[in-house]
Formats: C-alpha cells, sequence, structure tokens
C-alpha cells in the first residue's frame, strides 16, 4: 500500500518530464534572449593619458551603453552631503532663567550692602535727593566695609573702587538696585549671545530652543532678533542717556555706577550647542542618498570624434564594475525565471478556463520553436533600427519599433492551431517583447492588441487576400494605440508621435500578412499542420489523390463527400474546425481505391466476399487503412489528415465479418479471434477525427435502410452514436454528452435533406412534354381490363 502513492507520482512524473524539459528549455533560450545583458558589451579601454585626445570608435554614433546603468556619483554625493548639512540651522539653547538669576544676584548683593551698612551709619529718611550743600558722611568701621564689600563682590563680581564708594556714599538705597533693575533689563530686551561670530554670517538663521519647555522656532540672527553682549550693553548705554531715564537728580558718579553695574552683571542667556547641531547636520547627510547617474539603453557615452575627459574615464570605469560575468549570468537566470513563471501560469489558466485547449506535445515544440524564433528576431531587428536612427536620427526610435511583427506571432498560431493557442501566445510574446524593449508597458500592450486582432480577424480567413485585410485591421488597431498612448501621456499628437503611428499602421498592413505568408508553408512542412489556407487547397475536388479516387472508387467518392458534408455540419454545431473535418472527411477513405470492389459502395452485382472466408475478407476490410495512410504520404498530405486515415475507426470490430465469422463458428464466439475482425486504431485523438468515425458510420448505415423516415434515421443515428460511446471509442478525445447529443441533431438535420421524399412522377413528367400515343394507347387498355 505505501508504494502505491510513490508509484502514482512517478507516473505522473514521467509523463510530465517531457513538458517540463521543453519548458526548461524554452525558458532558458527566451530569458538569454530578453535579459538586457544578452550581449556582454566591450568598453572601450581609456586610460588617462587620453585625456583630451579625440575617441576613436569603430561606429560613426560613437559609443552607447547597450543596457540600462545606476552609476554611482562619489563628488555628487559628497556635495549633496555637504549641503544637507550647511541646510542644518545651528542649534542656540535659550536659558529663561538667566534673567531671574542675574536679577536676584542683584538684589541678594544690594540687600546685602544695606544690611552691613546700617549699623555703622544708620540712614536718615531723607531722599536720596542731595542737599544744595554736600551732606557730611559720618566715618565708619573701616573693616566692616571691606568685609561688606567682599560679600558684595562674591555674589556679582569685582567692582571699581569709585563705583564702591558711590554705592556706599548713597547707602545701596533701593531707588539705586532699582535703576540697576532697570538698566539691566534693556540689555535682556532679546536673547544674548557671547559674541555675534557664533552665530554666523548676517543673514542667516539659527535655531533657538527654549530649555524649559522644548520649544523651537527659526530666529535671525541681525537685532532686534538676537544682541550679542556688546550690542546689549550698547542699547543699555543709549537707554541710560535719554533724558529722565536713570537717576535724573543723583550725581554723575552714582549714574555712572549704576551703569557700569547693570553692564557688568549682563550675561548670554544664549548659548551654543555644537553637540546638538552636529548631530542634526549628521543625520541629515546621512539622510543624502548616494547619488548615481542614471544611463539608459541606447544613451551615447563619448562620440565618436570626441575630446575624452575625466568624466568619461570615471563613468566607463563605474560601468566596467558593473559589467562582469556574473552581472549577465544574474540578469539572464532572472529573466529564465520569470519566463518559466509566466508560461507555467498562463497554461495553467488556459488549461482550466477553456475546455479546448488540450495542446499536444508537437503543439507545444511548436509554440516553443516560434516563441525562440519571434524573440530572436526581435532581438536583432531591434539591433538594427538602433542603427537606422543612428544614422537617420530624425526618424524616432519608436517609429523603427513599431515595425516589429509581433502579431504575426498569434496569426500564424490561429492559422495552425486554434484560437485559444493563439491567445495564449500572444500573450506570452506580447510580454516578452515589452520586456526586452526596456520593461516597456507600451510595447506589451501594443504588441498585445495586435496579437488579439490578427488572431481574430484571420479565423475567417479562406484565401491569401484574406490574411492581408487581416492585415489592414492589425495596422488600424495599432496605429491606434499609438496615439492613444502619445494622448495619455499628455501629449499633443507630434510629430515623432503620428510619424510613429503611420510606421505602425503601414508596417503592420504589411509586414505581418507577409511574414506569416512567408512561413506559413515552412511550418506546415516542417511540423505537418494544416492551416486554414492548406485545407482549402485539399478540399478542392480537383485534387489529385480525389481525382484518382473518383475514376477508381466513384461508390467511395460519394460516401466520403457525404460524410464530408455530415461532418461540417456536425463541427460547426459542436465548435471545431469544420474546414478541417471535412477536408479528413474527404479523404478518410482513399485507400479503398487500391481495391475498390472489395467495398460494397463500388460493388455492381458480383461480392468477390462471397469467395473468401470471412477472416482473409476482414483483413482486406482493414487494409484499407493502411492503404490509404501510404497514399496520404505520397500525395504528402498534411499530419492531421493522416491522423483520420488511421483513427477514423478507431480499434473497432469489422461487424459483418466478425458476424459471419461467428454464425460460421455455428454461435460459438469463443471460437472466433476477435483480434483478426478488430482495427487497430488508434482511437480518435481529436474531436473532429471522431466526427468523421461518427459520421462513417452513420453514413453507411443509413445508406442501407429501406425506407430513411424521420423517425428511422433518428433512431439509427442515436444507435450508432451510443453504440461507438459505449465502446469507448470516444475517450481520447474532447467530446462530452452536449457536443454528443448536437451532433446527432446535426446528423439528423442533414440525412433529412439527402434521404427526403419526394412526389411521385405520372408518366411523361420527366420529359417536359406530352405523353407518347404509345402510352397512352397501353394505358387506356390497362384502364379497360
Amino acid at each position: 500500500m505505501d508504494e502505491d502513492p510513490k508509484s502514482r507520482w512517478a507516473e505522473a512524473l514521467r509523463h510530465a518530464l517531457p513538458a517540463l524539459s521543453l519548458l526548461g528549455v524554452v525558458s532558458v533560450l527566451a530569458g538569454l534572449l530578453v535579459a538586457p545583458g544578452f550581449a556582454v558589451q566591450a568598453l572601450p579601454q581609456l586610460r588617462p593619458e587620453d585625456v583630451g585626445r579625440p575617441f576613436e570608435s569603430a561606429s560613426a554614433a560613437g559609443f552607447k551603453a547597450t543596457r540600462d546603468y545606476d552609476l554611482p556619483d562619489a563628488a555628487l554625493t559628497d556635495r549633496r552631503r555637504q549641503e544637507a548639512r550647511a541646510g542644518v540651522r545651528p542649534v542656540f539653547d535659550f536659558n529663561p532663567s538667566v534673567v531671574p538669576e542675574v536679577q536676584s544676584a542683584v538684589q541678594e548683593a544690594f540687600a546685602g550692602l544695606r544690611t552691613a551698612l546700617t549699623p555703622m551709619d544708620p540712614p536718615k529718611p531723607a531722599p536720596v535727593k542731595p542737599a544744595p550743600a554736600r551732606r557730611k558722611v559720618e566715618p565708619v568701621d573701616a573693616a566692616a566695609l571691606a568685609q561688606a564689600r567682599q560679600a558684595f563682590e562674591q555674589r556679582l563680581f569685582d567692582i571699581e573702587d569709585d563705583d564702591w564708594k558711590a554705592l556706599v556714599d548713597a547707602r545701596a538705597v533701593p531707588e539705586v538696585e532699582h535703576a540697576v533693575l532697570s538698566v539691566l533689563s534693556r540689555g535682556f530686551l532679546a536673547p544674548v549671545v557671547g559674541a555675534r561670530e557664533d552665530l554666523g554670517p548676517a543673514g542667516s538663521f539659527v535655531t533657538i530652543r527654549d530649555l524649559s519647555d522644548g520649544a523651537e522656532h527659526p530666529s535671525a540672527v541681525v537685532p532686534p532678533s538676537v544682541l550679542d553682549v556688546r550690542e546689549a550693553r550698547v542699547e543699555m548705554d543709549r537707554w541710560a542717556t535719554l533724558p529722565g531715564n536713570l537717576l535724573p537728580d543723583s550725581p554723575a558718579l552714582l549714574r555712572r555706577a549704576v551703569l557700569r553695574i547693570a553692564k557688568r552683571a549682563l550675561r548670554p542667556n544664549l548659548t551654543a550647542n555644537i553637540a546638538e547641531t552636529e548631530r542634526r547636520r549628521a543625520v541629515a547627510a546621512a539622510a543624502v542618498k548616494d547619488a548615481v547617474i542614471q544611463i539608459k539603453k541606447g544613451q551615447k557615452i563619448i562620440g565618436d570624434g570626441e575630446l575624452v575627459t575625466q568624466d568619461h574615464l570615471r563613468m566607463l570605469a563605474a560601468m566596467r564594475a558593473q559589467t562582469d560575468r556574473f552581472d549577465v549570468l544574474e540578469a539572464s537566470a532572472g529573466t529564465a525565471a520569470l519566463v518559466a513563471l509566466l508560461l507555467a501560469g498562463i497554461w495553467t489558466f488556459h488549461r482550466r478556463a477553456f475546455r479546448r485547449f488540450r495542446p499536444t506535445r508537437r503543439d507545444g515544440l511548436l509554440l516553443g520553436a516560434l516563441l525562440i524564433l519571434f524573440l530572436g528576431a526581435f532581438r536583432l531587428a531591434a539591433a538594427v533600427a538602433e542603427a537606422m536612427h543612428d544614422r537617420w536620427p530624425a526618424v524616432p526610435m519608436q517609429a523603427l519599433l513599431v515595425l516589429l511583427p509581433v502579431a504575426a506571432g498569434a496569426m500564424l498560431v490561429r492559422l495552425l492551431l486554434n484560437q485559444e493557442l493563439a491567445l495564449f501566445f500572444g500573450l506570452v510574446l506580447s510580454t516578452l517583447v515589452g520586456v526586452m524593449l526596456g520593461n516597456s508597458l507600451f510595447f506589451a500592450v501594443y504588441g498585445l492588441l495586435g496579437s488579439l486582432v490578427a488572431a481574430t480577424q484571420v479565423a475567417r480567413a479562406r484565401d491569401r487576400a484574406a490574411l492581408f485585410r487581416s492585415g489592414v485591421w492589425v495596422g488600424l488597431v495599432n496605429a491606434g494605440v499609438v496615439l492613444a498612448f502619445g494622448l495619455a501621456a499628455g501629449k499633443a499628437p507630434a510629430r515623432d508621435t503620428l510619424l510613429a503611428a503611420a510606421f505602425a499602421g503601414l508596417g503592420s498592413t504589411l509586414v505581418v500578412p507577409t511574414l506569416v505568408l512567408a512561413l506559413t508553408p515552412l511550418l506546415e512542412l516542417s511540423f505537418g499542420y494544416a492551416s486554414d489556407l492548406k485545407l482549402l487547397e485539399l478540399a478542392n475536388l480537383n485534387h489529385p489523390a480525389l481525382k484518382e479516387l473518383i475514376v477508381q472508387s466513384p461508390g467511395t467518392y460519394h460516401h466520403s463527400i457525404i460524410v464530408g458534408s455530415l461532418v461540417e455540419a456536425a463541427a460547426e454545431a459542436t465548435g471545431c474546425n469544420p474546414l478541417l473535418g471535412r477536408t479528413c472527411a474527404y479523404y478518410h477513405d482513399i485507400g479503398k481505391g487500391k481495391n475498390p470492389l472489395y467495398f460494397g459502395e463500388n460493388q455492381k452485382g458480383e461480392n468477390p466476399h462471397d469467395c473468401l472466408a470471412p477472416g482473409m475478407s476482414a483483413v482486406i476490410i482493414k487494409r484499407h487503412v493502411t492503404d490509404g495512410l501510404e497514399l496520404a504520404k505520397r500525395y504528402k498530405l498534411p499530419r492531421a489528415v493522416q491522423d483520420v486515415i488511421a483513427q477514423h475507426h478507431g480499434t473497432r470490430l469489422v461487424g459483418y465479418f466478425h458476424h459471419k465469422a461467428v454464425e460460421q463458428a455455428e454461435g460459438r464466439e469463443g471460437a472466433v479471434e476477435d483480434a483478426l475482425f478488430r482495427y487497430t486504431g488508434p482511437r480518435p485523438q481529436f474531436r473532429e477525427a471522431a466526427l468523421v468515425m461518427l459520421a462513417d458510420a452513420v453514413e453507411a448505415a443509413s445508406r442501407a435502410m429501406p425506407d430513411p423516415s424521420r423517425d428511422r434515421l433518428r433512431a439509427l443515428v442515436q444507435r450508432i452514436i451510443t453504440s461507438v460511446f459505449t465502446e469507448g471509442q470516444l475517450d481520447e478525445c474532447d467530446l462530452t454528452l452536449r457536443d454528443l447529443n448536437a451532433i446527432a441533431v446535426s446528423f439528423l438535420h442533414t440525412l433529412e435533406g439527402i434521404y427526403h421524399s419526394r412526389p411521385a412522377y405520372p408518366p411523361g413528367a420527366l420529359g417536359g412534354g406530352r405523353p407518347a400515343p404509345l402510352a397512352l394507347a397501353s394505358e387506356s387498355r390497362v384502364q379497360r381490363r
């Protein structure tokens, strides 16, 4: 039991191995053709000593890139990062606690001084305003005064002797303290920095960050937005000199002392945060991506005769670094994987979505060969188009590339196979062409729409002129695609767009059908296919094989014509190929021409089988299949016709002689060897072959009916179809029960047209004149009797 799953897997793998092998080979070859590094570009070997010399190229167009490059530019990257660093404003921390700290220090110093002066010389309750006559100051304790000065300077800073004396003389009254604070407040009208040099050049901005809440705002570095210490002190001087601002009734020495103490007490509340500034600049520089020079496929790097520069050397060195054997292998491997996924995905969808999508191995070989052929041809044509564009720059590159006959692939597949495989091939080829031409959405859509139109229009082609009519439709649609993409890009129909549309229209009209006409006979000969054009030639009743058949076996010829009518009508009813079915029906019995008298439709009285044993008769009857295959090969009939000749009897018995042999064996069925009376097959492998089998049996049986009425014909058709179905002859083709019902209805309708009843003509009516006198006399005599 454990070996059953393994054996099933092994059997499935064995059956899938050819398809997987074909998929791998096609994917690898297509990947090599589609990959941008298919041809490794030889880069010019330029050296530093070549700078300033003219570049010598083998091509008049100079040296161009054969694929896209992203070349790193270290100099540009460094310049951009420096610009990013310079774009970050310096960060300055604003400390709002400086002003209250300075004010508190001034208040404490003055309060301490007043406390020290109080026991020495209590001030009298008199205003600071001096009397006209100078008041006599009482001497104070020098030691106590020195100690008070030391305490004052510890709270603030060292002061001049004159300023100290002025303060002591004024007894550091609150009015003096308030004056110092007032002057000091003028210095803190704006943030104060130590030196203007810390702010940077004039006109720049800095980021001021408040240390109390972390709020930030940009600020100009010029007054009054920001002041340095010197500018703040100038503002204090200006304010102090204004009349009435600073102790107007006090001595000049006291006013000077107040101003000097206030200016000395001023200190910066705005400091540069170098660490934070550097951190932000580092972050900004790191956010700058590496600069790259994007070189597109076909872009000129250096022209022929152009002077070599250092930029050329750097560019070629970067291109050389990106062009190595691993680069090409990776690109090819990735593209091959893409092709494999594309083929497998679209194949799986078609297999499940379309009942008629049942390609054979030969179909797979044809599709793979066509895919490689078209991709290789398009790769070569693109190189030629590039050379032509270099020679005639006025012709846009797009106008040359739209001449690629992408739609010819789907048109060929539709002619040789069917519409489902044409859709499959059109999807794959147009997608890969878009990838090959620089991942172009335009060329993918351009190829796909052209392929769909080509496959649709060529389905009705019944002569070579119809191919060119199909080409006209393809040309109109392709021209419309070019114009639509131009408008979708927001461009008016410019000269290049109109020229590309003209090239697409005329090129598709002429190139696509011409290429199809050239390749169709070659593919028919190589793979044994029959296109509709070939089938039309074979369906001509003047074909040598049919002319020989009508001479040798006129009954068989007539039988084949009727079978062809039955098959054609049934094929239309079931969605098969009517032309293929009719053509195969014409040739299915050509082997009977070698021994025509052994077949009932050609006998005129004497039957040679009466003198033969049933087994020998069966051998002769079966011989018409092998004889037919020999004639088909001699006349070089397509593979499909040969398959129908071999399959139209399947593995059925030669029923008449088998029954005769059984009767001669006195009903002992086991005494008769069935293999002697059974066709070797194979059973019908495709639907048209099954239609020929059914129509052949129905036509032969209906010919032997004595009274082919509608009901009897219906019963006959149902009995034969049921018999063939129950024998398993239809197991290997795709006919469904619905198809069998449609076939029965179609057969009955055709047979009714063949065996319809006619009225009895009176004597002489067929001659078109009056009855002969002798006939009239005889008739009268008969009536008298």
